[in-house]
């Protein structure tokens, strides 16, 4: 099987970015969360690159987002919609949490977004530390 550019930059950019982060050790309070909205085809990759482990974003945005970080996950990786997206980040920073702002992550969000107008990729979450 071959891989694509988008796939590789889907790969690259969900947990070893933030995997190697230093505050996200100090910050760990459960395991990673990865979600994707299965509408997208690059969303569908997403969850097949990771084993079907990543869940589908579904069902009202701000129940799923509560459901989500009740969990207390050390990070949320996601690939969904600018609107979802935002959504999820409200409901997440009213649990602690803020996007990752990390170098690498800018990078590779902006090389990739260009191959997927119109769609957030590689947005990572994680707890206020």
């Amino acid at each position: 099987m071959k891989a694509t550019r988008r796939e590789t930059m889907l790969a690259a950019l969900a947990v070893p970015a933030v995997a190697g982060m230093p505050k996200l050790a100090a910050a760990r309070t459960g395991g990673a969360v990865l979600l994707h909205d299965p509408s997208l085809e690059a969303g569908r990759r997403f969850a097949a690159a990771y084993g079907g482990r990543a869940l589908s974003i579904e069902g009202d945005r701000i129940r799923f987002a509560r459901a989500v970080f009740e969990q207390r996950p050390a990070f949320v990786v996601g690939v969904s919609r600018p609107a979802d997206a935002l959504l999820i980040e409200e409901v997440a920073r009213e649990a602690g949490y803020v996007p990752a702002d990390d170098a690498r992550v800018r990078e590779m969000t902006a090389a990739a977004q260009p191959l997927d107008p119109g769609l957030v990729l590689g947005w990572v979450l994680m707890p206020k530390v």
